[in-house]
């Protein structure tokens, strides 16, 4: 019996060491499958004959390309992840915003609509509701049946509890502890789960380039909040209850600046936007503005620092040291390989750049910053929905197509 479930294991992996090179690499040859995976070839063979069979990979409709010159031999086939083996949809929550992304197998992208759904003002209990009702009028627009899904995945700004699909708080609600996960699979049967914004950002680092950032890295966004994702092994940490990471609300100065949690000297009252121009006002003690800062004004007040307004480049460069002390301490918990830096606050990085640096250098003794490379990526909110989607295929690649089970709704169904 031992054997028999030690053998299915196998099985299992193999078949999602398959999956994954496929979605890492795009379409393959065998011969590249077996050398990205490690797999033997008759493994290799066994394991593609049953995805095509069942219809999860498929044969790519492109020219074939021929054995090298003077080799006797079929030409090879590349195989390539059958778009139509399931969709997944993915929402992403801001201040009375919602974007909801269709996708397919091979994660691209088939509708997406961005619809206007008050949050701030939601009931407790009512918000689940209207969200599941916005759904299922996208999915009428699209005509998509709901069983035709396989997963629906969730990110929102503050803390989310993954094991109970609440969101436990966020600036885009008065309301905690709001039940989202339970109304919407009550209404299309389909598992869903809740996540932190930051959390997914760190999942699409991982799916562009897992070479890259699949040792140890924090990923750390900065814009109308502060949040940071935790990859270690190439897998994102979420933590018991999804709330892992919380970089954003570590204290920083106690009894500093008000922050948006409602408590007073979290990193993200220096750092976010909202802080930044609270400390050029010298209204620290004020109540963080519901809806986020406009772009036009962070730049308009980047102008006045780089014009040589004391008080403005002030701001930024507080700002800037208070994300270097906080990377410090990162950096000495986790020894990542790397910091990855991403969001619109980033536009004035040169402003906060030398006081980071210097910051950085204070808090932390040179042995264990040394080797830790800092980079910055360019941002967009399409990073925040790409992980999402990445981490619904990821998650149905393990679940649903490692297992060799193929009731999932498909797109042609």
């Amino acid at each position: 019996m031992a054997e028999k479930a030690d053998s299915e294991l196998v099985r299992r992996q193999n078949r999602r060491l398959v999956l994954g090179a496929l979605r890492q690499h795009g379409a393959s040859a065998r011969v590249e499958l077996g050398r990205l995976t490690g797999l033997s070839p008759a493994t290799i063979t066994t394991i593609c004959a049953q995805l095509i069979q069942e219809g999860v990979i498929s044969e790519a409709n492109m020219p074939l390309v021929a054995p090298p010159s003077g080799k006797r031999g079929r030409p090879v086939v590349r195989l390539l992840l059958n778009p139509a083996a399931a969709l997944v949809l993915a929402v992403k929550i801001s201040i009375d915003d919602v974007m909801i992304v269709l996708s397919d197998f091979r994660g691209e992208t088939i509708a997406r609509n961005e619809v206007r759904l008050p949050t701030y003002e939601a009931g407790r209990n009512a918000f689940g509701v209207a969200l599941a009702d916005a759904i299922a009028g996208f999915l009428a627009w699209q005509n998509i049946p709901s069983r035709r899904l396989a997963r629906i995945g969730i990110a929102i700004q503050g803390l989310a509890d993954s094991r109970h699909g609440t969101i436990v708080w966020s600036p885009a609600f008065k309301a905690g502890d709001i039940p989202v996960a339970q109304p919407i699979e009550a209404r299309f049967g389909v598992p869903c789960f809740v996540a932190n914004d930051a959390n997914m950002i760190a999942e699409g680092l991982v799916a562009s380039d897992r070479a890259r950032y699949g040792g140890v890295t924090a990923a750390i966004f900065t814009g109308y909040g502060v949040g940071m994702g935790v990859i270690i092994n190439g897998e994102v940490f979420h933590g018991a209850t999804g709330a892992a990471a919380e970089f954003g609300h570590m204290n920083h100065v106690p009894k500093g600046a008000l922050c948006r949690c409602g408590k007073r000297g979290c990193v993200e009252a220096y750092v976010a936007d909202y802080g930044i121009l609270r400390h050029y006002a010298g209204e620290t003690a004020q109540d963080a503005p519901r809806t986020a800062v406009p772009e036009s004004t962070m730049i308009g007040l980047h102008q006045k620092a780089k014009a040589g307004d004391n008080r403005a480049r002030a701001a930024f460069e507080l700002a800037g040291s208070t994300l270097g002390y906080g990377i410090g301490r990162v950096i000495s918990i986790l020894n990542p390989d790397r910091v990855v830096l991403a969001g619109p606050g980033l536009q004035t990085s040169e402003l906060m750049e030398q006081a980071m640096h210097d910051a950085l250098e204070q808090s932390v003794v040179e042995v264990l910053r040394r080797d830790v490379a800092i980079e910055q990526v360019r941002f967009s909110d399409d990073m925040i929905i790409r992980g999402t989607i990445d981490s619904l295929l990821r998650t149905i690649d393990r679940e649903i197509f490692a297992a060799a089970a193929t009731n999932v709704g498909t797109a042609t169904a």
